[in-house]
């Protein structure tokens, strides 16, 4: 057992999984087109996963904070993106640079709400209760709770159409293979995050004063460093990440409900 475990570790371990698991996929598939389409839409629904999920992550395991209304940063996400998306509809179809425009200004008015709110989420509701899970669980559940009754008051019970701009409609036909564009221009915005989370975490003073902080909060702060801004600011930061991923996954589905964030 350990020899397979040595071999494993040597031939990349649990990163070979994904290789294995995609390979079985094509023998048991059996036509390539097919499996190259659904490979594709499988790694873009999984990076919309990851924007909507590694806010979640960071909090937790840079904060050890359960933060059961995480959901409500991709709801609300989701809404604010459609809303802008729907009130600049004319631009949808105006040609590729308004439409950029449009969607840029709606990710970021998705991302800004998600800033603002995790630092009054942090500020107001998380601080009271640090290092006490059990009134972290209560009290963001409660968040929860109290956010989908905001979304309901404001955008309705009914579902939400959500416009998406004429550049990502369609899919790209190559040979016999079929990918959505929508489903790449998904991938890409992931795989751009997920790199920019490896530089700050990994190759950054503040990320290296982030890792710090967790291992040993007194040393950072007896050197003279204000760790609660820094995980303020981690905080902003996975808000703004859940927020991302649900403007993203609500241009995916192109009709959203408040139970959102519940799926």
């Amino acid at each position: 057992m350990d020899k397979f475990g040595e071999i494993l570790h040597r031939f990349g371990g649990v990163n070979l999984l994904p290789v294995a698991l995609a390979a079985i996929a094509f023998v048991l598939i059996g036509a390539p087109s097919s499996w190259v389409t659904l490979t594709v839409a499988g790694l873009a629904m999984g990076m919309m996963v990851f924007l909507m999920a590694s806010g979640l992550s960071l909090v937790f395991g840079l904060m050890d904070v359960l933060n059961f209304g995480h959901s409500a940063f991709i709801s609300f996400g989701a809404f604010i993106a459609a809303s802008i998306l729907a009130a600049l509809g004319g631009w949808l179809d105006g040609g590729v640079i308004l439409a950029s425009a449009a969607l840029a200004l709606a990710l970021v008015g998705a991302i800004t709400f998600g800033l603002a709110a995790g630092l009054f989420f942090e500020t107001v509701i998380i601080r009271p209760v640090y290092r006490d899970h059990l009134r972290q669980i209560l009290i963001t559940m409660g968040a929860l709770i109290v956010s989908e009754q905001v979304i309901l008051a404001v955008w309705g019970g009914t579902p939400f159409t959500v416009p998406r701009p004429a550049f990502l409609e369609g899919a790209w036909i190559i040979g016999d293979v079929s990918i959505e564009i929508y489903r790449l221009f998904a991938f890409a915005l992931g795989a751009v995050v997920f790199l920019g989370l490896m530089v700050l975490l990994n190759r950054t003073r503040i990320g290296l004063l982030i890792r710090a902080g967790v291992e040993n909060r007194e040393m950072v702060e007896a050197l003279g460093f204000k760790i609660n801004r820094l995980f303020i600011g981690v905080f902003m930061l996975g808000s703004a990440l859940a927020a991302l991923g649900g403007a993203m996954w609500a241009g995916y589905e192109t009709l959203i409900t408040p139970a959102l964030g519940a799926r």
